[in-house]
């Protein structure tokens, strides 16, 4: 994959977890939330963004690598330091809150996922900046050289 297209894939996959995140918040804003739909917003966010994880780790990061200097090598290290600590915390979140703890207090699950919700904000904003930014600027060289 070219670095445009990997670029536009991660666009893709923030636009997909930004919709479900969309959809969570609106089921945790409602005084009787609709526990079978929220289970189901829960099941579509994990899905995507473990999909996202993989393609930032299969895809992106090994392009990135093909071009890299020692700065960004550096700077791809201390991304993927984070980036596996957030995908820690996440997963812990997850193994935390079963459909039937969701069931019995989803007041609780709204808390604890607010702070996942800006986690991941803040997951996204960071590989815009890291990845994003990496995989624009070799697009440009590599339109230069043309």
């Amino acid at each position: 994959m070219m670095d445009k297209e990997l670029l536009r894939g991660l666009e893709e996959h923030h636009r997909v977890i930004r919709v479900g995140l969309t959809l969570i918040q609106s089921h945790c804003a409602t005084d009787c939330a609709n526990i079978a739909g929220l289970e189901k917003a829960r099941l579509d966010l994990t899905r995507a963004s473990r999909e996202r994880s993989a393609f930032v780790s299969d895809c992106i990061i090994p392009r990135l690598l093909e071009t890299a200097d020692s700065d960004d090598r550096a700077a791809l290290s201390d991304f993927l330091v984070a980036f596996t600590s957030k995908r820690l915390i996440s997963d812990k979140h997850i193994e935390r809150w079963t459909d039937d703890k969701i069931a019995a207090d989803v007041p609780g699950y709204c808390a604890a996922a607010r702070t996942i919700w800006s986690m991941m904000e803040e997951q996204m904003e960071r590989e815009t900046r890291v990845l994003g930014a990496r995989l624009l600027r070799n697009s440009e060289l590599c339109s230069a050289r043309r």
